[in-house]
């Protein structure tokens, strides 16, 4: 008769956590969800919280009372898991002053039910100054990329161009130096021919 009852329990309740995981700064407190559906009194039932990949203890309810026996020493002190709420079927464990050595996955577990659930906690360094070391990604730019040169180099002209350049104006230069001259020449002759012609018109008419 017992041992039917019992198959039945374990049949009509199961343990329900926090589905996403549970982030948390170094040093702060946590409160990890764990409550039965429906909602059963588990006052006289052992209640235990257990880290996963560990395989050891975090708090242990039992015989109506903590037991602190097979609990990890680093929990010492630091859990506390609410025995009115029990009457509930409200199996929250607080976890104060977490260490980075917190982070992982607890296990929430009533036995006699065979009902368990899981959880994943972490936990982020924090900063000197009292903030997370969480930071966002820093933002990219897009800079325009000139063939032939790598990026973050300045981008030089070539000194054939230069070169180039400066010989075209120095050409530009003599080349109007030359004609000017030719052309101050040129004035000359007419001036020297236009006289010449005169001189000639002179002697023919006395």
């Amino acid at each position: 008769m017992r041992q039917k009852k019992s198959s039945s329990l374990k049949a009509q309740h199961d343990a329900v956590c926090q589905t996403q995981p549970v982030k948390v700064v170094e040093g702060d407190d946590v409160t990890l969800r764990c409550r039965l559906r429906p909602s059963f009194d588990v006052t006289g039932y052992t209640v235990d919280w257990t880290r996963v990949e560990l395989h050891q203890v975090v708090h242990l309810y039992r015989h109506r009372k903590d037991d602190t026996g097979p609990q990890m020493e680093q929990y010492r002190t630091r859990t506390e898991l609410s025995h009115q709420n029990l009457s509930r079927g409200v199996l929250d464990l607080h976890i104060s002053s977490l260490h980075l050595s917190d982070a992982g996955e607890y296990r929430c577990h009533v036995p006699r039910l065979s009902a368990s659930c899981t959880q994943t906690v972490t936990v982020g360094k924090r900063d000197e100054d009292g903030t997370s070391t969480t930071k966002a990604p820093p933002i990219k730019t897009t800079e325009p990329h000139t063939p032939g040169v790598s990026a973050g180099e300045p981008v030089q002209v070539p000194v054939v161009i230069c070169v180039s350049i400066a010989a075209a104006v120095v050409l530009t230069l003599v080349t109007c130096g030359s004609v000017r001259h030719c052309s101050r020449r040129i004035r000359r002759r007419e001036e020297m021919l236009n006289a010449n012609h005169e001189v000639v018109v002179l002697s023919l008419n006395p």
